[in-house]
Parts: structure tokens; C-alpha cells; sequence
């Protein structure tokens, strides 16, 4: 069904701005059976990366502050600057992370020295703890969901989903920068 959309609706296909009510309502029908699947994924991840979790030691944590965690103690004295430019972030959203992360005695923090303004970070040894039981919890999750998927999809599929993954974010990341 959603190949023949591709083929009648998208290939050969160009969108006038200033299509007529009927024309844009029907084609939106459309076109939204090869997007829905998509939006119901984005909207049931965005639950699942914003639950608390225990990840085997210490506080439940979100999804984004465990790898935010993981991430300062693969990358000591990274700054909040470096991380909200990975994470694709405000550096305010980002400095809200860190406290909850300092808070819970997981993350300190110290002044350069080359600049007052500019903090590096480091993970105490409990959040060190804490990180290794992440990536202990990861590497199990991950590759339980993958054989799961494998029941459903064969290796290349998944390959070209991850690669697909992959040039979306892109994609994605291009229109954000645009709309600005």
C-alpha cells in the first residue's frame, strides 16, 4: 500500500503551493499513511526517552541525563557549551541537566583556567558507577531489541532503517536551521 503511495503520490510528484482545498485535503489523506507510522514512533520514543528508569545503581534517571552523564565521563572537562552542541540543545537546557546531575552527586564541575565563564565538568565516583551500569543496561537492551527486530526484519533492513535514521536527522537538523 505505502509503495504505491511512493510511486502515485511522491516520485514524479510536485506540490503547488497554492493547491485548492479539496485537492490538498485529499492528498494529505494520502500522504499521511507513510507519515503516520513515523509520527506514532517519534511520539511512543518521546514517552519512552523521557521515562525514569532504573539503570541498575543510583537515582532513575531520564534517558537524556543518563548519556548526557555518560558522555562527560567518556569526555572529561567537555563543557556545557560542547554538550549542547552534541545533543542539539540550548546550552540552557543543557546547564538545567547538569544541576540535576550535580544535585544528585553525580557530576561536579570546575572553572577554567584560562576562563572564568567556562566550567568543565567531570563525573564523581558515584556517576562513574552509575555510567558503567548504564552502559552494562545499554548493551543488554540493545541487543535484545535488535534480535526482537530481526524476528520481524532481515540484517539489510535494518541497516538501511539505521542509515535512514541517520540522513533524517540530517534532514531534520537542515529544516531546524532553516526556520531559524
Amino acid at each position: 500500500m505505502s509503495k504505491d503511495i511512493y510511486y502515485n503520490d511522491i516520485l514524479d510528484t510536485w506540490v503547488d503551493e497554492n493547491e485548492d482545498y479539496i485537492t490538498t485535503n485529499k492528498r494529505y489523506k494520502e500522504l499521511s499513511k507513510v507519515m503516520d507510522p513515523m509520527y506514532d514512533f517519534v511520539l511512543t520514543y518521546s514517552n519512552y526517552y523521557n521515562t525514569r528508569r532504573d539503570y541498575g545503581f543510583g537515582p532513575k534517571l531520564t534517558m537524556i541525563e543518563v548519556h548526557i552523564l555518560t558522555e562527560i565521563s567518556d569526555k572529561p572537562g567537555i563543557t556545557v557549551t560542547e554538550l549542547a552542541f552534541k545533543w542539539n540543545r540550548t546550552t540552557s537546557a543543557i546547564s538545567q541537566t547538569v544541576r540535576k546531575l550535580m544535585k544528585q552527586d553525580l557530576v561536579y564541575r570546575e572553572n577554567s583556567k584560562t576562563n572564568g565563564k567556562i566550567f568543565h565538568l567531570y563525573v564523581t565516583e558515584t556517576g562513574e558507577k552509575l555510567v558503567f551500569s548504564h552502559k552494562k543496561y545499554d548493551n543488554i537492551d540493545i541487543v535484545k531489541t535488535k534480535k526482537k527486530l530481526m524476528e520481524s526484519f532481515s540484517i539489510d533492513e535494518l541497516d538501511a532503517f539505521d542509515r535512514i535514521c541517520k540522513v533524517y536527522t540530517e534532514l531534520l537538523k537542515d529544516k531546524i536551521i532553516e526556520e531559524e
